[in-house]
C-alpha cells in the first residue's frame, strides 16, 4: 500500500506528523493546513482525543493557518486539550479568558488556567498569573485554590 490518502496510524508516523505540524504552525503566515489532507489528518487525530492535535487545531483555527479563523471552534479544541492537562492549551485558555477572545472575558477563569499551566512550569503562564493575582480578593484566591486542589485531568 502506498499510504496515499491514508491516515498516519503507526506511533512514529503520527508523532512525526504532529512535530511537522507544530513547526508549520509556528510560521505566522503558513498555509500548510490549507491542504485538505493535512487538515483532515489533524482533525482526525484531534477527534480521537490526542491533546497535542487538539491544541494544534485550536491554534490553527485562532491564527487562520487552516485558511480561516473560527474562534468558537478554536476554544472548543483548546478546552478539550486543556482539560486533558495539556500545558500550552491551559496557558492559551488563560490568555483567551484574560483577553476575552472567543469567550467572555473572565479574570478568575484566566487566573485558574494560568495557575494550572504554572504547575507544569510554564513561565509565561506564571507571569500572567502573578500579574492577575493582585486583582483578586482573598475570597477569590481561596475559591480558586479550592478548585485547583480538586482539579484532575480528563483522559
Amino acid at each position: 500500500m502506498s499510504g496515499r490518502g491514508a491516515l498516519v496510524t503507526n506511533r512514529f508516523g503520527w508523532r512525526w506528523l504532529l512535530a511537522a505540524m507544530m513547526v508549520l504552525l509556528s510560521c505566522p503566515f503558513s498555509s500548510a493546513f490549507a491542504d485538505p489532507s493535512s487538515r483532515h489528518q489533524l482533525q482526525a487525530l484531534a477527534g480521537q482525543g490526542d491533546a497535542n492535535a487538539q491544541w494544534m487545531l485550536g491554534q490553527a483555527l485562532l491564527t487562520g493557518s487552516l485558511g480561516e479563523t473560527d474562534e468558537a471552534e478554536a476554544v472548543r479544541w483548546l478546552q478539550l486539550a486543556a482539560d486533558q492537562g495539556h500545558v500550552l492549551a491551559q496557558r492559551d485558555m488563560g490568555m483567551l479568558y484574560e483577553q476575552g477572545q472567543g469567550v467572555t472575558q473572565d479574570v478568575l477563569e484566566a487566573f485558574f488556567w494560568y495557575s494550572l499551566a504554572s504547575r507544569q512550569d510554564s513561565s509565561r503562564a506564571r507571569l500572567r498569573r502573578d500579574a492577575l493575582a493582585a486583582m483578586l480578593t482573598v475570597e477569590q484566591h481561596e475559591a480558586i485554590a479550592a478548585r485547583l486542589k480538586g482539579w484532575r485531568p480528563r483522559k
